[in-house]
């Protein structure tokens, strides 16, 4: 018999305690990777919902949950960090979830708990929040004018903010002369028409960030992984939202009457004053401003770090006076005081070094007019400032758990954790490759082996969400499919199956030679829309793509006027990324490119789905279904990537469940047909 250990962390403690269980008590683990019968999604270890007695011990680990007047109880709002050991060795890490408790004649019976194992619980840490909730400011960037021109034909090793060429206002064409004619100087793209893209790698480095978790993996350095890119486009028209700067508060002079003002910790506060009965009173909070002619400039004021007013002006290289940022108006006297800390951090669209002063003041009214007018000013500290914008705020509208489950689909990878906080994402066929050859023949019951025909589809359809590019449109027409999107037939029978990103996938246009370009508009080629979020390759991450005379283009770091500048070289943005020898696709399926013209057939099917989807669709496939009982020692060893020798067969695991009383496991395994490792 094996002696199971179930362990707690209590949350006020810290320390984990151990959970005593029933004598009699079953306790069965399933473990999964990735299932043939559902060869879309990612699994994770979890267990059986199983019971324990409501014993003194017990009751102690879940805080009489029972009786719900406890006002410090176990919490089933959130899962409980757990581990299960066997024979004293590590099983599982993972969470604990409390479901219920049995109460007879008033007294507890018995806890029903649920281990869910590690990569279940990394929904719950992303908790239903989105992209732009990502808080890491590490990729916030200075966005100026030659910034962006620099981003698209001048830096040869790209960066992991760069500015493909994809237009989100009008239609870019190449020599049909008009307002539209990027090879004019009089129509040239400008800069302010782009929307930026960031790399994949730093979105992951934020969520790891953000939520105290690590990737890693060897897929995370693969170029064809390094290489794509997130656009980040949320709106018709791309704003750049600026980087807040800090107000630090010097010296107050001057009345304070009705204020208090904290120069050490740079916050204003309103205060009492026992002023006769009047009928009216204003504390008013003012900036005298001097900056850079024509900045843009952006005044945040926050109550309790809460931001309640943006004010925004256009510097004109004077002092401006008297810029209300903040108000407080009544007729309650004597004039009240309140606890709320009021902050001020300013941010602009070009590089300056402001003056800043703030102006407070407090007025007194009778039916008459003013009988009190009392004013004073603060100087302050502000740091040299410049037009770092913030990268989140850009963000397309996602989930983190559907941008995550969606390039789990997209390069067909396999994400597991062994302690709840570092996750390794690999390719699944890297993944099994990574795996160790172990015979188990001894270990099964050999009478008790049963074969299965493996479910086959007759289609598998491979798609990326619908586009309404008008390039995009004019392809699903022409050929009655969705750009970069595959319907695998089979000569098997069965049903159909669907693995669908939550992507959409951008058609470009090459407008001539070498110069491509995409098109965020519909088919009328004037309305504007936001698409669902786009995934990008970098074409030549190490070198810009040269121009022949005939595809020359004008730019321009103007919004209007100016002089535009003609280029013979940029960064090709796209769905193809180029190593120097080969082509990868973010298309599923074999694609003409739009750049080269050449027929790209390493997509994602051909790299990420064929071999994996040919062992399981193999006319020899087989599911067998053995039961065995194995030690401890390999119990707590193996893993999901293991191949197991049965006989003189070699299997891959699909599921296995494991009683961890007995020992006994039953194993649904996959014949594996792929090269010997």
């Amino acid at each position: 018999m094996i002696t199971v250990g179930i362990y707690i962390k209590d949350s006020i403690t810290l320390e984990y305690n151990r959970v005593e269980l029933f004598n009699d008590e079953k306790i069965s683990v399933n473990s999964s990777i990735q299932n043939v019968n559902d060869i879309s999604k990612t699994f994770t270890d979890f267990s059986q919902t199983f019971t324990v007695p409501a014993s003194k011990q017990n009751n102690k680990i879940f805080r009489h949950w029972y009786e719900n007047s406890n006002d410090i109880g176990f919490s089933t709002l959130v899962k409980a960090d757990a581990y299960i050991e066997i024979d004293t060795i590590l099983f599982r890490s993972g969470k604990i979830q409390l479901e219920s408790c049995s109460v007879k004649d008033g007294q507890p019976q018995d806890y029903s708990i649920t281990f869910i194992g590690a990569l279940g619980s990394l929904k719950d840490k992303f908790n239903g929040l989105y992209l732009k909730d990502l808080t890491d400011a590490t990729y916030d960037f200075i966005y100026t004018p030659t910034v962006v021109m620099n981003k698209v034909v001048t830096t040869a090793t790209s960066a992991d903010i760069m500015f493909p060429l994809i237009s989100s206002s009008r239609y870019w064409n190449y020599g049909a002369t008009g307002v539209n004619d990027i090879s004019l100087t009089t129509s040239p793209i400008r800069y302010n028409e782009l929307f930026p893209a960031i790399r994949l790698k730093p979105v992951l480095n934020m969520i790891e960030n953000q939520f105290g978790i690590n990737f890693d993996g060897s897929f995370l350095t693969d170029e064809r992984f390094t290489n794509a890119f997130l656009w980040l486009k949320n709106s018709e028209v791309f704003t750049p939202k600026n980087f807040a700067y800090n107000i630090d508060l010097i010296t107050a002079t001057g009345s304070t009457l009705g204020w208090t003002i904290n120069t050490s910790q740079n916050y204003f506060q309103l205060a009492s004053y026992n002023y006769p009965a009047e009928l009216y009173y204003a504390r008013r909070l003012y900036i005298n401003f001097q900056g850079t002619n024509g900045a843009s400039v952006s005044f945040y004021t926050y109550v309790d770090s809460v931001l309640t007013t943006t004010t925004t002006i256009v510097a004109n290289g004077l002092l401006q006076n008297d810029i209300l940022v903040y108000e407080n108006i009544g007729n309650t006297f004597p004039l009240p005081s309140s606890t709320e800390k009021i902050t001020l951090k300013i941010s602009t669209n070009v590089t300056m070094a402001p003056s800043v002063q703030f102006k407070n003041t407090t007025t007194i009214y009778n039916s008459g007019g003013p009988v009190s007018n009392s004013q004073g000013f603060v100087s302050t500290t502000t740091p040299t400032l410049d037009s770092k914008t913030l990268v989140h705020k850009d963000f397309p509208e996602i989930k983190i758990e559907d941008f995550f489950s969606g390039l789990l689909k997209m390069f067909n990878l396999t994400c597991y954790s062994n302690d709840g906080i570092n996750y390794t994402v690999e390719q699944l066929e890297s993944y099994y490759a990574a795996g160790t050859t172990r015979d188990i023949t001894k270990y099964i019951k050999s009478d008790n082996t049963n074969l299965n025909r493996v479910k086959t589809y007759k289609k598998i359809n491979f798609e990326y969400e619908k586009s309404e590019s008008l390039v995009n449109v004019g392809f699903n027409s022409a050929n009655g499919i969705e750009y970069g999107s595959l319907f695998y037939n089979t000569t098997n029978d069965g049903d159909e199956y669907n693995i669908k990103l939550p992507f959409e996938d951008l058609n470009f246009s090459n407008l001539s030679e070498l110069l491509q370009v995409g098109y965020a508009l519909k088919s009328d080629a004037i309305t504007k829309y936001i698409p669902k979020p786009i995934i990008l390759y970098d074409y030549n991450p190490t070198a810009l793509t040269t121009l022949t005379a005939a595809a020359d283009f004008y730019f321009n770091t103007n919004i209007t006027g100016g002089t535009s500048t003609l280029h013979t070289t940029y960064k090709a943005f796209g769905q193809e990324y180029f190593d120097g020898t080969d082509t990868y696709s973010l298309n599923f399926n074999q694609q003409q490119s739009t750049l080269t013209n050449k027929l790209i057939d390493k997509g994602l099917y051909d790299q990420y789905y064929d071999n994996y989807l040919a062992n399981i669709f193999d006319s020899k496939a087989r599911l067998i279904k053995v039961s065995g009982i194995l030690p401890t020692s390999l119990l707590t060893t193996l893993k999901l990537n293991d191949r197991l020798i049965i006989r003189d067969k070699r299997y891959l695991i699909n599921t296995f469940t494991t009683d961890l009383t007995t020992g006994e496991v039953q194993f649904e395994l996959l014949t594996d047909f792929r090269e010997a490792v």
